[in-house]
């Protein structure tokens, strides 16, 4: 298995003091580092990266983040069935980084980067919760609707890319 990463770049809004005495607002970039320790093939397609940064667009817009708020964050996926979670073994883990598998233990290797915990440790990322209290955990069925369609991708092809709504959400209220 071949390590890769990635840096994803975030849109910015600059803004330009032309002309004026007030100093300009422009910084640089929000970035966030995607590390592979996986050979699940959707993440050796051409168009994982863009679907990479899409979902997590989407998961930033849902959870009202922006890509400030994941500056520096390093996301790996690993080929693992589970990542270390708070001494527990889970599908993903946010920690200041965002872990995740790319196996689940009822659906083996997983066809494409929707179908993974990203969304969820997103999530946690933007809102922290641990415990699961806001409503929005239960309530993704825009965000599913708006991420589905996609293709996914095994060892034999292209295949859909069908997203379970059950490994993003997290019952109200429970670690």
């Amino acid at each position: 298995m071949d390590r890769r990463s990635i840096s994803l770049v975030g849109a910015v809004l600059v803004a330009c003091a032309c002309g004026s005495s007030q100093p300009s607002d422009a910084r640089s970039p929000a970035t966030a580092t995607a590390t592979m320790e996986s050979d699940a093939p959707f993440t050796e397609q051409a168009d994982f990266q863009g679907r990479l940064h899409s979902t997590i667009q989407a998961a930033l817009d849902y959870w009202g983040g922006t890509w400030d708020d994941l500056r520096g964050v390093k996301i790996v996926f690993t080929d693992s069935p589970t990542v270390s979670c708070d001494g527990r073994e889970a599908l993903g883990c946010y920690d200041g980084e965002i872990r995740l598998t790319t196996r689940d233990p009822s659906l083996g290797t997983l066809s494409c980067v929707e179908q993974t915990v990203l969304v969820h440790e997103i999530g946690h990322a933007i809102i922290g919760d641990p415990d699961h209290n806001d409503p929005r955990w239960m309530e993704m069925d825009s965000l599913a609707e708006e991420l589905s369609g996609r293709i996914g991708y095994t060892t034999d092809g292209e295949v859909p890319c069908l997203i379970y709504l059950s490994v993003w959400r997290h019952p109200i209220g429970s670690p």
